[in-house]
């Protein structure tokens, strides 16, 4: 950044389309790019403002812009600092004024209330809808431009437009990010560590903490009742009916799983991962390979099992295992 005693000039990289233009179709078709990833890369930046005690006060798709490098990769860079405010020293907000709130359709409803102080809350609500646009393809939790900002005030919201395997931990994300209630949504570093983000290679090893963890623990355990309370949709009533025939023949073979039990299901993938290499070659292929394949075979059969089990496991989030898996914050 450089000043004169008139303005100050902020130069940023030069980048080839805003996240709106691509998502639009507009430009950068032809890159493969990985939205969750770009979608993370846009949180980092949000996250390294807050941590400044910066409010950006006007995140939307065409202020996160996409840069590509040399080796064809993209990156996510925010712009347009124009409405941020420094909040107080030692002051976690600051009130709201007249003048320029940020873009119609991307403001928090806390923003429009008489004598409301606002916080880093404000760009957590706009991610959460930039988040939507992006993985709906170009949709938005409330609803067309005329009828947005009035649906936002009034706290009136869809998030139907979510599909494919991500749809529930997406759903749970954004849900949270746009909640009413500012003092309910995550920080931004809560958001980073959310399951949304997570490769495969952590999905597996999360579910496998996850058994080892209830492995000794009795029905009756606080833990246990956590997990399985409310498994029922996610094992959608007896998951030994929704995997391969090869599968379940080979569970019979070394030791008795109940079909109702999610505690169960789980125990049975970190059993065959354990064991992947005895298994016959047939079932290694109908399971894929470790850890992207063999993840994919089991969430894509119960879409809402990871987000579940990451919701009910919070509990545990101090304990030393889990505590990488999330925020410190939580």
């Amino acid at each position: 950044m450089e000043e004169d005693p008139t303005f100050r000039y902020l130069a940023l990289e030069l980048c080839s389309a805003t996240l709106h233009e691509y998502v639009e179709g507009q430009k950068m078709s032809e890159f493969s790019i990985d939205e969750k990833h770009i979608i993370a890369e846009s949180m980092s930046g949000i996250n390294h403002l807050h941590s400044l005690g910066i409010v950006h006060r006007d995140l939307k798709p065409q202020n996160v812009l996409l840069r590509t490098s040399s080796s064809l990769k993209v990156r996510a860079l925010i712009s347009d600092f124009g409405l941020c405010r420094k909040l107080p020293d030692g002051r976690g907000s600051f009130t709201a004024q007249s003048g320029i709130l940020g873009t119609e359709g991307w403001i928090a409803p806390e923003m429009f209330q008489d004598r409301t102080r606002v916080t880093c809350a404000v760009d957590i609500f706009a991610m959460g809808c930039v988040i939507y646009y992006v993985l709906s393809c170009g949709g938005h939790p409330f609803g067309p431009p005329l009828k947005r900002q009035a649906n936002i005030e009034a706290g009136d919201f869809s998030l139907k437009a979510l599909i494919g395997e991500d749809r529930y931990t997406a759903e749970h994300l954004v849900n949270n990010m746009i909640s009413f209630n500012s003092k309910l949504r995550p920080t931004a570093d809560e958001v980073l560590h959310h399951c949304l983000f997570w490769s495969k290679s952590r999905q597996m090893s999360f579910f496998q903490d996850v058994s080892d963890r209830i492995e000794k623990e009795t029905p009756q355990s606080a833990v246990v009742q956590s997990l399985e309370r409310g498994a029922n949709h996610v094992i959608k009533g007896d998951w030994r009916d929704h995997i391969g025939e090869e599968l379940r023949q080979d569970l019979r073979r070394f030791r008795s799983y109940q079909g109702t039990s999610l505690r169960d299901l789980l125990r049975a993938m970190r059993n065959k991962k354990h064991h992947y290499r005895e298994l016959p070659e047939t079932l290694k292929e109908s399971l894929g390979q470790i850890p992207d394949g063999y993840v994919t075979y089991f969430t894509s059969r119960f879409p809402a099992l990871l987000v579940h089990t990451y919701k009910q496991m919070e509990m545990c989030c101090n304990e030393p295992v889990f505590k990488a898996y999330y925020s410190r914050s939580s």
